[in-house]
């Protein structure tokens, strides 16, 4: 399902992989990222909070923008391409903004807050083309992942 040496947010080689709809979205975000980290010798805690942090941009994705495919998956590297891979979930609900934070906001809205955290502030929004199929304008939500050594995203898939 991924489709190696495609264009991630900036014209960047990586991975991408099409999400599905629905609520297994997460679910497999979660075990695709996980797979992806894993061959890239991405230790395992840190593995845990990309996995967590994917699972609420895709949950997201599934919620907000659930309408809007096509839904992507992407790891690309970061800006310098040295100390981190990105992530990003890429939907095509592209005039939305992203949400205020709050810990105490009810029931919902916490999801970013948590991924603001967990990537120490590493995170962001792009306004981006899909990567799958023909170009469709969205947004692409993203979290860095540090990686320690040189990383190397192969030409094909994990």
């Amino acid at each position: 399902m991924a489709r190696g040496g495609a264009r991630a947010a900036g014209g960047r080689p990586g991975w991408v992989w099409a999400l599905p709809g629905g609520p297994g979205c997460a679910g497999h975000a979660r075990r695709v990222i996980a797979d992806a980290l894993a061959s890239l010798d991405v230790p395992r805690d840190v593995v845990g909070d990309a996995k967590l942090m994917v699972s609420e941009l895709a949950t997201n994705a599934h919620q907000h923008a659930g309408d809007h495919g096509p839904h992507e998956l992407w790891l690309y590297f970061g800006e310098g391409g040295a100390g981190e891979v990105r992530c990003a979930v890429f939907d095509a609900l592209a005039d939305a903004a992203l949400p205020g934070y709050s810990w105490t906001s009810g029931d919902c809205g916490r999801g970013l807050s948590i991924v603001r955290e967990l990537s120490e502030g590493r995170w962001g929004m792009v306004r981006a083309l899909s990567r799958l199929g023909p170009p469709v304008r969205g947004k692409a939500v993203w979290f860095a992942v540090p990686v320690h050594g040189p990383v190397a995203l192969p030409t094909s898939g994990p």
